[in-house]
């Protein structure tokens, strides 16, 4: 019974040491790649969907800010990507702004995310597709919200996972993009 006590009580202890197993406090940046699943709905061909994939290599940067046990911040990353909707569009590149929150758990930092992405293409529809061939793919805006986890190695490198969903709707394409993408980087 004793020993139960005493094991409770050193459980009970270490729990604020174990919970706040490090500062998050400060800027960070890495590198990034992973990939897509993608599914577009193109409006003017009856709601015709398009499945995709794709890669992405990129850049990210940004700041954390703890407060208590609770982890705040804002990241911009920017994805060199390879992403092919049917052979028909081309994505090249994404950038994103995410407002992250999160807490610390263990070595690491699970968070969620929320923010706005923008994704480049030159890509033209082909002939033979009614009443969108030749129609230009614009560039678009879209939100995106997800989720991940970043883990302490030392007092600098940082590597971690991160899933999001993206969505752009206009009025031809709907565009749903799920990524995963692994990340390494470090903190200053």
């Amino acid at each position: 019974m004793t020993f139960n006590k005493t094991l409770l009580a050193a459980a009970i202890a270490m729990t604020p040491a174990m919970t706040f197993a490090g500062d998050w406090t400060g800027s960070y940046a890495g590198f990034a790649f992973g990939g897509s699943d993608i599914t577009a709905t193109v409006k003017p061909l009856d709601n015709t969907e398009l499945d995709g994939d794709g890669g992405s290599t990129g850049l990210f940067a940004g700041y954390n800010y703890q407060v208590g046990n609770i982890v705040y911040g804002v990241e911009f990353d920017f994805d060199a990507t390879n992403y092919n909707v049917s052979d028909l569009v081309l994505v090249e590149s994404t950038s994103r702004l995410k407002a992250r929150i999160g807490a610390p758990v263990g070595d690491g930092l699970a968070y969620g995310v929320a923010g706005v992405v923008g994704a480049s293409t030159n890509s033209v529809l082909p002939e033979g597709l009614g009443p969108v061939s030749g129609f230009a793919v614009e560039d678009g805006v879209g939100y995106l919200v997800g989720a991940g986890y970043d883990m302490k190695f030392g007092d600098n490198l940082i590597a971690g996972a991160e899933v999001l969903y993206h969505e752009f709707d206009d009025e031809a394409l709907n565009v749903e993009v799920t990524t995963l993408k692994l990340r390494v980087g470090f903190n200053f």
